[in-house]
This record gives C-alpha cells, structure tokens and sequence, in this order.
C-alpha cells in the first residue's frame, strides 16, 4: 500500500515537471517567432522591397517624369512604407486634366502609377464667362469668351468656388450632386441637340433643345428617362414641322405636354456650332388637327 502511494506522489511530480517544461517551451518559441517577425519587419522597411522600378500609365499630356516627380517617390525608397493615397493625391492636385490618379505597389520592387485623364462635358456660366467642368465637377479651364465648342452649357448653377483644379462648389451645395446627375444623364443619351440647361429652378430644370424647344423637366430625379423621353417627342414633332417652336413640359411619369411657343428664350446665347447640327426639313402638309399633348406607353 505504502508503494502504491509513492509511486502516485511520483507520478504527479513528473506530470507538473513535464507541464511547466512544455509551458516554458511555448514562451521560448513564440518568443523566436516574435523576434523572427520583427527582424523581417525591419529588414523589409529597410533592406528589402526598395524601389527600382516606376512605370507610369499616362493619359495626360503632362510628362511621365513630371509625373513622378510630383508623386515624389524617389529610387530606393521602401516599398512597404510608400503612402500610395498620398502619392496619388500629390498629382492629381498638380495635374489639371488629371481625373483619376491610382499608386499600386508591384512587389517586390516597383510602383506603378496610373493617370486617368480628365473628359470636359460641360461649361458653366459665370460672371465673367465659362468653366469647363469634367464629369466629377473638376474645374479644366477658365474660358473668358466663347464656351467649348459642341458642350453642354449649364446656367443657374451659381458656383461658389472655381479654381482651375479644383472640384467646383455651389453657393447651394444640392446643386453639386444634380449637376452631376445632369451632365452624366445628357452624356447618356448622347444627343448633341441637348445643348443648354438652366438649373436656377431646382423643381422645374429647363432643356433646351435644338433651336426650337424648351423642355420643363421638373427635378433632376430619372433624369436620363425623361431626356430620352423629350428627345423622342422632339423628334415626332420636327418631323412634322421643323420650323415651329414648342414647349415641352413633364407631367406624369410617362407623358409629355407639348403647346406651341412664339419664341424660345435662353439666359445664355446660343453657341455657332448649334446651327450645324439642326436639319431644316420642310413643312409637313397642313392639317386641321394640332397637337396639343403627346404621351408615350
């Protein structure tokens, strides 16, 4: 019995002996494992991963190495420690016609960088002429005379901030988001006779098409339907008569008022190249019926 006793004590004290062993061999091995990954980390921000590399995917006209000097990356900086936002950011601020700037790192030594460039679509009026805007509101150019030729003019906008690189900003900063769902509806029809809009009225935005409609398109919601919607009546009706003038004015979901007008008024003068995309055709034979509203199912 007495045996039976000593040898359970024993037993026991092993178990413990063998229990602290193993313990202190998994602090001894996470410990290598912490030292292991802290050396890589600092060997791959120091002598690892440095650049050697810079390619340059440019749509500007502004040179690759202006470009990367703007970035201001340089030869043998680390990889891991590049800020790639930063970097992006430093030439899209320098670089005008710069819409988009991406940075990707390609392990393990080289940069690449991406420049997007800028698609003018719109000219804003101002006091003292015209922005030529992008499609995220960018600011290109000041044009002091005419505006771009064969671009949308967009009145009523009222903007606040225009520097030339800067994304434009409103007196009313509802008016940022409805100019770009203005110009990125016009864009999507793709009808250069679309030429002129005057937001000034936020709840009833005025289309000018071709030369002889004005169409009353309510707010800036569906904004493309109701353009291609306009486009279509537009068309019907010129083809009866190219020569008359008419109001358009929106009011259901799927139909389009249309009454005869006098004359269009626009707050701003009609561009030169407007008249080289309007087709006079003659006058249809006339009838005694007029068509007063139209509705498209």
């Amino acid at each position: 019995m007495q045996e039976v006793v000593k040898q359970s004590v024993k037993r026991q004290r092993s178990s413990k002996r063998r229990r602290r062993r193993t313990r202190s061999h998994r602090a001894y091995i996470l410990l290598v494992i912490v030292l292991v990954i802290g050396l890589a980390a600092a060997l791959s921000m120091t002598l690892f991963f440095n650049i050697t590399e810079i390619r340059v995917i440019n749509g500007t006209d502004t040179p690759d190495e202006q470009i990367v000097e703007l970035s201001g990356i340089r030869y043998q900086d680390n990889l891991v420690r590049l800020d790639t936002m930063l970097a992006a950011e430093r030439i899209r601020a320098n670089v005008v016609y710069a819409e988009s700037v991406t940075v990707k790192r390609q392990f393990p030594n080289a940069v690449e960088i991406t420049v997007e460039r800028a698609v003018p679509v719109a000219n804003i009026t101002q006091s003292y002429g015209y922005l030529l805007v992008s499609a995220s509101n960018r600011v290109l150019e000041e044009l002091k005379e005419d505006p771009y030729p064969g671009l949308l003019i967009i009145s009523g906008y009222n903007p606040a901030e225009g520097s030339i690189g800067m994304v434009l900003r409103s007196e009313d900063e509802k008016r940022d988001n409805i100019l770009k769902t203005l110009t990125a509806a016009v864009s999507e029809c793709g009808d250069p006779l679309i030429w002129s809009l005057d937001m000034a009225d936020q709840s009833d935005i005025l289309v000018y098409i071709g030369n002889n409609a004005v169409f009353h398109m309510g707010s800036a919601n569906d904004a493309e339907y109701k353009l291609r919607l306009a486009l279509d009546v537009f068309g019907r009706l010129n083809k009866l008569n190219a020569s008359k003038k008419y109001k358009l004015t929106m009011i259901k979901n799927n139909q389009i008022s249309v009454l005869p007008q006098e004359n269009i008024e626009n707050p701003v003068t009609a561009p030169s190249w407007l008249s080289t995309l309007v087709q006079t055709e003659p006058p249809a034979a006339e009838t005694t019926e007029t068509t007063t509203s139209t509705a498209i199912e």
